[in-house]
């Protein structure tokens, strides 16, 4: 049995992860099990002392979690023991995830229980609004996180070390300054429409390194991480991929994200 209440923090883009936390928490409350959704700031996880169960839920990127995801788990208090789960979305290969994730919370003190990878829709460099294939992408998703949940209620999950090709790779896209990054950054430079900005800011407040600054237009500096926040729930359709003809895609209603980030 899970002790309660479970935190789960998610770091979620474009709304993939948030989708796939919200169906694992539902499924969780639906039990009977106190289950509650916090999302992953800057500022630090808080106070964690009242949870009785940890989960952390975010996208894999560069086939590993965002720089920022680290720093966050690194900055968890001493767990005591305290069980933890992780659950992470992806659209392709991850490898530099689940055993590193599972060192990391080990070494901060927590016991970890769970970890699963959950295929959802691509969020990157789409050219097409998706249908149907995503559509069946999602209903699988649900289906998994369902799933997942009561497996963690009746502690028939597991959370595997994995050899060190695993820690090789979670290296090419932890450093938020490594080369992996700085190449990504030149390929794909985001650029603000100044005819559509309606300069009301949000993009700044989404931003969860807070890489956007309010010029003339917004601003972009060198820290992004192309978490696709700003450019899928931009109001107005104002932020693009210089040169793409990419679709935004939103997981998301954007009303429920900025509920949930407290804006």
């Amino acid at each position: 049995m899970l002790k309660e209440p479970v935190v789960i923090f998610v770091f979620s883009g474009s709304g993939n992860t948030w989708t796939v936390a919200r169906k694992m928490a539902d499924t969780l409350l639906d039990g009977g099990v106190s289950t509650e959704l916090r999302p992953m700031l800057r500022e630090g996880p808080g106070d964690i002392s009242r949870a009785g169960t940890l989960g952390v839920a975010f996208p894999v990127a560069m086939f590993t979690a965002y720089p920022f995801v680290w720093e966050f788990v690194g900055n968890l208090p001493d767990g005591k023991g305290m069980d933890i789960f992780m659950v992470d979305t992806l659209a392709g290969f991850s490898g530099g995830v689940v055993g590193p994730m599972r060192d990391a919370v080990s070494a901060k003190g927590f016991r970890p229980i769970g970890a699963r990878e959950i295929r959802m829709p691509s969020n990157y460099a789409r050219t097409d609004p998706g249908g149907e294939k995503d559509n069946e992408i999602r209903n699988r998703a649900m289906e998994k996180a369902a799933a997942y949940a009561g497996a963690l209620v009746e502690g028939k999950t597991s959370w595997r070390k994995i050899p060190v090709v695993s820690t090789l790779v979670r290296a090419l896209g932890k450093n938020p300054d490594g080369s992996a990054w700085r190449s990504i950054r030149r390929k794909f430079l985001l650029e603000v429409n100044s005819e559509k900005c309606t300069r009301c800011g949000l993009c700044i407040k989404l931003c969860p390194v807070g890489n956007i600054t309010m010029e003339e237009i917004p601003r972009f500096g060198g820290n992004c991480f192309f978490c696709q926040r700003c450019l899928s729930f931009c109001p107005e359709g104002a932020i693009s991929v210089s040169g793409k003809n990419y679709v935004p895609y939103k997981g998301m209603d954007e009303k429920t994200l900025l509920k949930f980030l407290g804006i």
